[in-house]
């Protein structure tokens, strides 16, 4: 059962590491530096910006 709960829980992380990284991809492309810093500190901004590049 903790392997089961375990893979469940490894895909979470994978799907919001994908996500991070799509992320950050299309603000170092826009090379919006300062919001991919920030993106790092403070995560209702990176919640903000997954919304705005509509990744969430």
């Amino acid at each position: 059962m903790c392997d089961v709960i375990d893979r469940i829980e490894n895909r979470g992380i994978d799907k919001g590491i994908d996500k991070l990284a799509l992320l950050m991809k299309k603000l170092f492309d826009q090379n919006r530096i300062e919001d991919a810093k920030k993106v790092s500190e403070d995560k209702e901004y990176c919640k903000k910006l997954l919304k705005e590049f509509a990744i969430v």
